[in-house]
């Protein structure tokens, strides 16, 4: 028994090594470290973990429900190149080569490098300055914290899977939430970032004229540092949000209801100015101003601050009611103090007629004939004055009435008509007594004499035919023939 004691042992040993080599060391090769991590040995019953009795795939989507959706909505890399192909897990991801060997290498990419792998075949289409960039720079550094369903424990640091594809995701947000972080692609490209070659201005506010040469951040005005905004808040997309009105008059309109949308010309609003916009500046356009041209009284050669001056502004050259603000006196301050608004003899439509009338013509009260008489035949230019004299007018008969008699009555260098002729419904209707008024009485036969007969038709030095009336003789024998 002794001597076959050794031969028992061996078998025992060798039984045991067997058992051993079938439970624990039946793998090809030691799991990768994810997979050793789930299966937690190489013993052989823990080979079910992969290797479903449907197959290996099976196993592999039973832990990998990210895959598997991936290929049955034919979405992601896998749905698109397995799609309904046969699956066969182990081709690409081949495992049982130790624990450091990783699942995604060379054999996954038909056994080229990795970074070679072809973007096209994902969802997201590398371009430009992102088709330079390492796999790790979003794989890794902006993987999200993924671990799967079954194993929230083994978190991974890494992932080919479930990165966002929004530019967020990645970056961060220039705008702070300032527009739709989630739709940057809607204005900015791979290929051009800055600036932005998808953006249309025109869909919020058209660039024209002028305003296409404004910096941006004249209107985005950047935020505080701390918020990294480049566009913050706009003030709004009225001109007033953003330009200071240089208007005294405070209008109730946009500005485009005077001025066009185009930042230039911005001068011609006064070609678009209505009457009743000119209305809200307290001043009308009615007549006689109605087709007056608004250089007239908005002068392009005078300052903007004089040449639309606000109401009640010192020498303000618009006004309504004050005709005087901005017309030439006319009668050369002939009616000041007194009278120093043209309304009080004036209407404020027209200026002719005036509104004095007969009545008011209290310093030479007009009565018969005269009531009919023109203005302008005693109102005549007094050349000194510069203009029509109506104060203090002359207010002898002879100042405007041609004297018939050629001075014969004048005295004291001034002719007084109204000594004979009083009547002023008849010029020829005269008072004079032959009586008490001359140096001839007449009487007796003289009473019945003709006037022609001692008052005849004499010429002036000049040439002028007149009735003579002095010098006359008073001698009998200058008018009768003496007896011999």
């Amino acid at each position: 028994m002794k001597r076959h004691a050794p031969l028992i042992v061996g078998i025992l040993l060798a039984a045991a090594l067997g058992a051993s080599l079938l439970l624990f060391r039946s793998s090809p090769g030691d799991l990768s470290a994810p997979h050793m991590a789930v299966a937690g040995s190489s013993f052989i019953g823990n080979c079910r973990k992969c290797h479903d009795s449907k197959g290996l795939p099976a196993g592999c989507m039973s832990c990998h429900p990210e895959i598997a959706a991936q290929i049955a909505g034919h979405k992601g890399y896998h749905g698109r190149v397995i799609a309904d192909k046969a699956q066969n897990c182990a081709k690409c991801h081949s495992d049982h080569n130790g624990t450091a060997f990783p699942l995604v290498n060379k054999v996954s990419w038909g056994g080229a490098e990795p970074t070679t792998f072809d973007h096209s075949y994902s969802t997201y289409t590398l371009k430009s300055s992102h088709d330079k960039l390492a796999c790790a720079d979003c794989h890794v550094k902006h993987a999200p914290p993924f671990f799967l369903p079954d194993f929230p424990k083994a978190r991974r640091a890494a992932t080919f899977l479930g990165l966002k594809q929004d530019c967020v995701s990645c970056h961060k947000d220039p705008h702070n939430g300032g527009q739709a972080a989630s739709a940057c692609e809607k204005c900015h490209s791979q290929d051009k970032w800055k600036p932005a070659p998808g953006f249309d201005h025109d869909k919020s506010y058209p660039l024209r004229d002028a305003h296409v040469k404004v910096a941006c951040g004249k209107c985005h005005a950047a935020g505080p540092p701390a918020e990294g905004k480049i566009f913050g808040k706009i003030p709004g997309k009225k001109c007033a949000d953003c330009h200071k009105t240089p208007h005294r008059t405070k209008w109730n309109l946009e500005c485009e209801a005077c001025h066009t949308k185009n930042a230039v010309p911005w001068d011609t609003a006064n070609q678009r100015m209505t009457k009743p916009q000119h209305l809200v500046t307290g001043f009308h356009i009615e007549k006689p101003h109605a087709k007056t041209a608004c250089k007239a009284c908005h002068d392009p050669a005078k300052p903007y601050a004089q040449r639309y001056s606000r109401p009640g502004a010192p020498g303000r050259a618009r006004a309504q009611k004050v005709c005087e603000a901005c017309h030439k006196d006319e009668h050369a301050a002939q009616f000041l103090p007194a009278h120093p608004r043209c309304l009080d003899c004036h209407k404020e439509t027209e200026f002719k007629p005036s509104t004095y009338a007969v009545k008011d013509h209290t310093t030479w009260p007009l009565n018969g004939a005269h009531k009919k008489a023109p203005c302008a035949s005693c109102h005549v230019r007094d050349a000194v004055l510069g203009a029509v004299r109506f104060v203090k007018v002359q207010k002898d008969c002879a100042f405007c009435h041609k004297d018939p008699h050629a001075g014969q009555f004048r005295a004291g260098g001034k002719t007084v008509c109204e000594t004979c002729h009083r009547d002023e419904l008849s010029w020829k209707k005269i008072i004079f007594n032959h009586e008490t008024m001359s140096r001839f009485k007449l009487d007796k036969a003289h009473a019945k004499v003709a006037c022609k007969d001692c008052h005849p038709q004499a010429l002036t030095p000049q040439g002028r035919k007149v009735t003579l009336y002095k010098p006359l003789k008073y001698a009998c024998e200058d008018c009768h023939a003496v007896p011999r």
